[in-house]
C-alpha cells in the first residue's frame, strides 16, 4: 500500500513540475514529435515505419523520464531537499515511490497524446492492440524513472550527470535491437545486449508487430524487463541518499 509520505512527496514533485512549464511541455510532447519525425523519414517505407514506429512508441517514453528524473534528483540535492527529507520520518522507499508516481501520472497524458497522433494521423498498422502498446509505453516510463534515479547516484553534479547519461544512453540504444535484431548480433554483442534493459523492452513490444496476443518470447522479455525495473528500484532505494549536496 502506498504510504501518505510517498503521496506527499509525489504531490510536492508534481507541483514543482507544474511550475516548470517548459519541462512538462517537452516531457509530454516529445514522444509524439519523435513519431512525426519517424513517419517523415520513413514515409516511403510504410512497412519499415510499422516496425520502427512500434518500437519507438513502446520504448521512447523511457528517454524523457530517464533524463528529467535524473536532473530532478540533482536539483533536489542542490536545493538540499533530499537532506531535509532525511531528517523527517520518511523511508527511502517513500521517496522512490513518490518519484515514480510524480513522473508516471504525466506519462498518461504523454502516452495518450502519442497514441492519438500515431493512430489518428500517421497510419500505423500492427497486429497488437493500442492498449497493449500503451501498457508497454507506461512500463518503459517506469523503467526510465528507475534508470534516472540509478544514474543520479553516479554523479556529484549536473556536469557529471550529463557525462553519465551520455555514457549510459548511447550503448543501450545500440544494443537495444532497434538497429539490428538481437538474433542477428555477433556473439560478443549478444553478451552485452543480454544485460541491457532496453533490449528486453524492445523484444517485448516488437512482438506486437505480428502478434495480436502475447507469445512465450514476449512474456519472457516482459518478465526480464520487470525484473530489471525491480532491481533498479532496489538499488535506487538503497543508494538514493548515499551522496550529499556538493
Amino acid at each position: 500500500m502506498i504510504s501518505r509520505n510517498a503521496l506527499y512527496i509525489a504531490d510536492r514533485m508534481l507541483r514543482e513540475l507544474k511550475r516548470d512549464v517548459r519541462t512538462m511541455f517537452l516531457f509530454i510532447v516529445s514522444p509524439a514529435f519523435v513519431m512525426v519525425l519517424t513517419k517523415g523519414i520513413l514515409y516511403d517505407h510504410p512497412e519499415t515505419f510499422d516496425r520502427v514506429g512500434l518500437i519507438t512508441m513502446g520504448l521512447f517514453p523511457t528517454a524523457p523520464a530517464f533524463l528529467f528524473v535524473a536532473f530532478a534528483v540533482q536539483r533536489e540535492r542542490y536545493r538540499g531537499t533530499l537532506e531535509y527529507l532525511m531528517t523527517a520520518p520518511v523511508r527511502r522507499l517513500d521517496v522512490y515511490v513518490g518519484y515514480v508516481i510524480a513522473f508516471t501520472l504525466p506519462a498518461f497524458v504523454q502516452i495518450a497524446g502519442m497514441l492519438a497522433v500515431t493512430y489518428g494521423f500517421l497510419d500505423l498498422n500492427i497486429a497488437g492492440a493500442w492498449w497493449q502498446v500503451a501498457l508497454f509505453a507506461l512500463l518503459s516510463c517506469v523503467l526510465g524513472v528507475g534508470l534516472g534515479l540509478f544514474s543520479a547516484n553516479l554523479a556529484h553534479n549536473e556536469l557529471q550527470l550529463t557525462k553519465v547519461l551520455a555514457a549510459m544512453a548511447a550503448p543501450h540504444l545500440m544494443l537495444s535491437g532497434i538497429f539490428q535484431p538481437f538474433d542477428d548480433m555477433d556473439g560478443w554483442m549478444k553478451v552485452l545486449a543480454s544485460v541491457a534493459p532496453w533490449r528486453y523492452a524492445v523484444g517485448a513490444v516488437s512482438g506486437l508487430h505480428e502478434n495480436a496476443s502475447m507469445t512465450a518470447g514476449m512474456w519472457g522479455d516482459l518478465g526480464a524487463t520487470l525484473l530489471i525495473v525491480a532491481l533498479l528500484s532496489a538499488v535506487s532505494v538503497i543508494t538514493i541518499f548515499r551522496r550529499r549536496t556538493a
